[in-house]
């Protein structure tokens, strides 16, 4: 089970705490992100294609960030073992994985 809290921009800072975020602001820095965890994963891109039902191309085109549906990204983070997380901006979370 994950668990993940959010802690506001007021709350004490504690700096000892080992983040690690990726935060994505267009559609450009999604891609890389999605390429990175293709890529961490070992996956091709016609493979990934293949797993999310698209084609290669289209994988092509979300890491280059060019546009695709919200579904396609979302289901090749999913293939990948990613998910996405919304929070406001200036929201601090922390992930624990009580695994």
């Amino acid at each position: 089970m994950i668990e993940i809290s959010c802690t506001y921009a007021h709350g004490a800072y504690d700096r000892y705490m080992n983040h690690q975020a990726a935060l994505v602001y267009d559609a450009v820095e999604l891609g890389e992100r999605i390429r990175f965890a293709r890529k961490e994963k070992g996956f091709r891109q016609d493979e990934l294609g293949d797993r999310v039902g698209v084609t290669r191309m289209t994988i092509s085109r979300l890491e280059r960030g060019e546009p695709v549906s919200v579904d396609t990204a979302l289901r090749a983070l999913s293939e990948c073992g990613y998910a996405i997380a919304v929070a406001p901006k200036f929201t601090r979370m922390a992930v624990i994985d009580a695994d």
